[in-house]
């Protein structure tokens, strides 16, 4: 199980989207998230989606059962911002090295953060 904060600044409402996933909408609410925003998430009855609104100034935490292995595209549903890196990939892992649930990563593919500077597997 996975819990996903996604918090917004801006002045314009922005829309998530993960591709072939569902996620659950556990709250959302103006300003900023703490802890103690976790009191007032909805734990019963939930809906399944797979596209999300964040308002301005405000935050949606999302929850998701990571079950389905593989990688999974969190993105901006706008898609001129797409390339300023409003997009993620989530990766389910699995032990089993298996081309049938991921594909290897490409050879172009731009790395940040930890991964940054490792070797990418070839196609």
């Amino acid at each position: 199980m996975f819990l996903i904060d996604l918090r917004y600044l801006g002045k314009s409402l922005k829309s998530w989207h993960i591709d072939g996933y569902s996620f659950f909408v556990m709250g959302m609410d103006g300003g900023q998230w703490t802890p103690a925003s976790r009191a007032s998430y909805n734990l019963r009855d939930t809906v399944a989606r797979c596209t999300v609104q964040v308002y301005p100034k405000a935050w949606t935490a999302i929850y998701m059962a990571l079950d389905n292995v593989g990688m999974w595209n969190v993105r901006s549903e706008n898609w001129a911002r797409q390339y300023l890196g409003q997009q993620f990939y989530l990766r389910v892992f699995s032990p089993a090295n298996s081309w049938r649930d991921e594909l290897p990563i490409p050879k172009n593919a731009l790395l940040c953060g930890r991964a940054s500077g490792r070797h990418t597997r070839p196609l």
